[in-house]
């Protein structure tokens, strides 16, 4: 059997500029360049440290049916353990977590069953599930 490996994740939008604004601000992730598609806009962003593994917005086509997420159903951040989500790690939880709250973002906080990884759970603007987790045990 072949070895795989993660290439990218998509995410649909109305708004590229904006929802990779999010991803920018927010997760730090970078903008790389990207082909200019005919008829929709993209956006290609990766985390820095992790050059293997992209994160494509590209706008949402009109015509097709969009599915709800919860967060755009107004769910609670509460649900998403048990939901769809991305998941990151970070160094600095607290410092994380601070800028989440200084943004105003809901966010559901909770702690692995162990006590080793603390998690943030929240949405971006348009409503997929995100966690941010700390990245050691020595974060807690």
């Amino acid at each position: 059997m072949a070895t795989l490996q993660l290439n990218h994740i998509a995410r649909e939008t109305a708004d590229v500029r904006g929802l990779a604004a999010f991803y920018e601000e927010v997760l730090g992730f970078e903008r790389v360049p990207a082909p200019a598609y005919s008829g929709f806009q993209v956006a290609w962003l990766r985390l820095p440290g992790t050059p293997d593994v992209a994160l494509h917005i590209i706008e949402r086509d009109p015509s097709v049916a969009v599915s709800s997420s919860p967060g755009s159903l107004g769910a609670p951040p509460n649900q998403l353990p048990r939901r769809h989500h991305l998941a990151f790690s970070v160094a600095d939880y607290d410092r994380f977590l601070t800028v989440l709250k200084t943004r105003g973002t809901d966010v559901f906080e909770k702690m692995q069953p162990d006590g080793s990884t603390r998690q943030v759970f929240f949405f971006d603007p348009d409503g997929n599930g995100l966690e941010v987790t700390s990245s050691s045990p020595s974060d807690k």
